[in-house]
């Protein structure tokens, strides 16, 4: 294997949450499944990675509570964490503020928000992989 290809969203608003991650990360719509249906899906991508919208009824939502096991945020590297900040309290998104976690990888930064539905986004600026990590 070489990368994730795709992360899936079932999304109560696919339109709302389309132009959110079109218009704040720069996704760019690739394929949709069965156009103009009511089981119309869409892909996304952004650079070798891809996200997966599909649309789910309200009542089949899960937004009330966050899984103790599962998914638990999507993270984006960005070059410049206060300009993406910036930017996403110009459009109206609230985030969280920009920490230091510099004690864990030299001058890194990150911040965490919630897309249109709810779900747990990050940012992260400085990121390195370690290049000796410990073994399990």
């Amino acid at each position: 294997m070489d990368a994730v290809q795709h992360i899936a969203f079932n999304c109560v608003d696919l339109p709302r949450q389309e132009a959110f991650y079109t218009r704040v990360f720069g996704f760019r719509r690739v394929r949709v499944f069965n156009p103009h249906a009511s089981d119309e899906f869409i892909m996304l991508r952004l650079g070798s990675m891809c996200l997966e919208l599909f649309s789910a009824p309200l009542e089949t939502s899960s937004n009330v509570t966050k899984p103790p096991v599962g998914f638990q945020h999507l993270a984006f590297e960005v070059d410049d964490i206060n300009e993406k900040v910036k930017e996403l309290r110009a459009a109206g998104t609230e985030t969280g503020d920009i920490v230091d976690c510099s004690d864990h990888v030299p001058e890194m930064r990150v911040c965490f928000f919630e897309d249109p539905e709810g779900n747990t986004v990050e940012l992260m600026e400085s990121w390195s992989d370690d290049s000796n990590p410990p073994s399990s």
